[in-house]
């Protein structure tokens, strides 16, 4: 809302100027919003074609060495002969001479793992071949869940009729040994052709055998299509970053560094009201995110429609007027979007240090999304279109791809505005508070200290222990094992950190674990209400693969494979996989993070943040809604009995019903069900939260009046 004033110069107008000229003064604003994008392109493409040539070069020049063993080894080196004396015409290669070197030892594949050379190459019987195969399959088999991952690959090329097998070892993390296996396999491949041609030639083969079957492939990807989808997949996530970056430095001076210089009471003494001061504030970094889309979108003209630099030759990109403005028409609702964000931010935070401790969760909120267009199978012509900051991730890549679905490409831009216009009505409402846009009335916790700072800083511990949770499953997941894997997640982080945030911040057990006595009809409802949900869970994880985030089958196969390893007695399944998530889970997020959330947010607004937490935890994106979805029915469940024993109760009967009967093979991994069912279970979830209403003991502290500053 933009008010002036009666004077020559509105007080709008004159606090945006005092904004602007003070960003003018920050010179890391003006290096990331200007220097660093006009920059980084020509240097990043400098730098791509030099790599690129000289990577070439390297691998064009190296001499690769191998070493032959097997036990028909001396066959193996008679066919290797033939196959490095042939020059293959080959367009990557450029008909340079491959060289490769025999450094045969009596330890080859040490030499292999320690890089003395580069491929390992076995020739061997077929007898050999399966049985080494079947040492291979056991040993794999004995470190499952938490044996080491091999960086390296096999090959295997059958080059003669009597069965006999050369297969290829190589490092595939380095990149010489890979590319000396795939050369040598092109010749060994060609070798193979020409020896079986040979024996169809002496039976008499009534035509040239290279006639039969001819097989040609032809890609209908033009070059700027192919650098467009690479270029597609990263502009939005770049963007965005420079955005939140350049704008990050001035919204902590805005309001949370001037808290600290107390220069904030002195605009409030002024003519100048609350919305104003707050106006001019987001209008300018508003700015900021602006300039830095239009810095871009130039940068695009320059450089790869009026080719300004010369692009490395795989790097076509074409694109024309159309699609920059299409492009800037994107990216401004997310400017503002982001601009807003970083406000109210810093509105929340009283210090520097506070809201660089905010900062992180939220840029990973922000990249979170803007990574859709990079995921397998995301189509604009979906639900994605109308998820915010994901929708414009994919209408990017449709763009850069010259594909206008102009239905969709509106829908992820409204989808956006609106989400932007709503950040923006939120800050300007939030922050016209002297509550928060004054430094004052924000000491009050901080002298109480203990259970009253706790609401406060429960968010940042959750973003914490979420940090810790994704570094151990990418680090040690493998190793760990998945018994491994629940024991430090449940029992260390889940229940360790609730342990150190109740003793920290000295709160009560009882009330912060929820642990209270309920009304014996709630159990009549949890009966009812976990397989009713367990059932509507499965149609939304349904719906979310069909229309939202379409996942391969070997994603789910594998998921289903790990969860349900053969491996596993029954019982430690039930341990690990219900009774131990369902107790520690809920303590953590239906205990500790609803009790300090309860007098920041309303009953609603409770469910939708405990749910949305407990589904960014599991990690894995084709689960995060259903995963939210169980998240938001549980904190319902504890809000309408005041209780956490109904919820671990439902929490492991639901996660039972998913895991023992696919266990025991009584249902697919992937059951269809009869529509009948989903409208059986919509029935029995609306009796369940009835009979949990009738009987209802609310939670008690809850905030029912909203916040300072969202008051209607």
């Amino acid at each position: 809302m933009i008010i002036w004033g009666s004077g020559d110069r509105g007080v709008f107008a004159t606090l945006f100027l005092y904004e602007i000229k003070r960003l003018l003064r920050y010179r890391r604003v003006i290096l990331i919003a200007v220097v660093a994008p006009l920059l980084l392109y020509p240097v990043m493409i400098f730098i791509l074609r030099r790599v690129d040539q000289s990577e070439a070069r390297r691998l064009d020049e190296a001499i690769y060495e191998y070493a032959l063993t097997g036990d028909e080894a001396g066959w193996g080196r008679a066919v290797l002969a033939k196959a490095l004396a042939l020059e293959l015409d080959q367009p990557g290669e450029d008909h340079v001479h491959v060289h490769f070197e025999d450094r045969s030892g009596l330890d080859a594949e040490a030499m292999l793992q320690e890089g003395q050379i580069h491929v390992l190459v076995e020739a061997l019987s077929s007898e050999e071949y399966e049985r080494i195969r079947a040492e291979e399959d056991v040993d794999s088999a004995d470190s499952q869940g938490g044996g080491s991952s091999d960086a390296g690959g096999t090959q295997v090329v059958d080059v003669d009729l009597p069965l006999r097998i050369i297969r290829l070892k190589y490092r595939a993390q380095s990149d010489f040994s890979r590319t000396a296996a795939d050369r040598l396999r092109e010749r060994l491949v060609e070798v193979r052709g020409l020896m079986r041609d040979s024996v169809y030639r002496a039976g008499g083969f009534p035509v040239e055998p290279a006639q039969v079957g001819t097989v040609v492939t032809e890609n209908l990807a033009s070059p700027e299509k192919e650098g467009g989808a690479v270029l597609g997949l990263a502009l939005t996530p770049f963007l965005l970053l420079l955005m939140l970056t350049g704008g990050s430095i001035m919204a902590v001076d805005a309001i949370s560094g001037e808290k600290e210089r107390g220069t904030l009471e002195t605009l409030l003494a002024t003519g100048a009201s609350r919305t104003e001061i707050v106006s001019a504030k987001q209008l300018a970094i508003i700015v900021v995110g602006v300039a830095v889309a239009v810095i871009n979108i130039l940068n695009l003209l320059l450089y790869l429609v009026l080719g300004l630099f010369q692009l490395p030759e795989n790097f076509a990109v074409s694109l024309s007027l159309l699609d920059l403005v299409l492009l800037l028409v994107l990216f401004l609702p997310l400017t503002v979007l982001i601009s807003n964000a970083l406000l109210l931010l810093s509105g929340y935070a009283k210090s520097y240090k506070e809201y660089q401790i905010y900062f992180f969760p939220l840029l990973l909120a922000f990249l979170a999304p803007s990574v859709a267009g990079v995921l397998p199978g995301m189509d604009l012509h979906s639900a994605v279109a109308l998820v915010p900051v994901a929708g414009i991730s994919v209408a990017v890549r449709e763009i850069m791809l010259g594909e206008y679905d102009w239905i969709f490409l509106v829908l992820a831009q409204i989808s956006t505005s609106l989400a932007a216009l709503w950040a923006a009505r939120l800050t300007e409402r939030t922050l016209s508070t002297e509550r928060l846009i004054s430094h004052a009335d924000l000491d009050e916790a901080d002298l109480l200290g203990g259970p009253a700072l706790f609401p406060r800083h429960v968010l940042r511990w959750f973003g914490v222990m979420w940090v810790v949770f994704l570094l151990i499953s990418l680090w040690f997941g493998q190793e760990l094992g998945l018994r491994g894997q629940v024991a430090v997640n449940l029992v260390g982080i889940f229940l360790g950190g609730s342990i150190l945030m109740i003793r920290h911040y000295r709160l009560d057990v009882r009330e912060a674990f929820a642990l209270r006595r309920v009304h014996p009809a709630v159990w009549l409802a949890v009966v009812i209400g976990a397989p009713a949900g367990y059932v509507l869970g499965i149609g939304l994880a349904g719906l979310v693969n069909t229309y939202l985030f379409p996942v391969p089958q070997n994603v789910l196969e594998a998921f289903g494979d790990v969860m349900l390893g053969n491996d596993i007695p029954l019982w430690q399944l039930i341990l690990f996989l219900s009774i131990m998530p369902g107790v520690l889970e809920e303590l953590a997020f239906r205990g500790v993070l609803l009790h300090g959330l309860r007098k920041i947010v309303g009953p609603v607004g409770i469910c939708l943040v405990v749910g949305a937490i407990f589904g960014i935890f599991h990690v894995s994106l084709f689960r995060l809604i259903p995963t939210a979805y169980l998240g938001a029915l549980l904190a319902a469940v504890v809000l309408l009995t005041g209780s956490i024993f109904p919820v671990m109760v439902w929490h492991a009967a639901s996660n039972a019903i998913a895991l023992v009967p696919a266990y025991l093979g009584w249902v697919s991994e992937d059951p269809a069900l009869p529509g009948w069912i989903y409208g059986a279970a919509v029935l029995a979830l609306a009796v369940t939260f009835w009979i949990l209403w009738l009987v209802r003991r609310p939670y008690p502290g809850l905030r029912k009046t909203p916040p300072p500053g969202l008051e209607s």
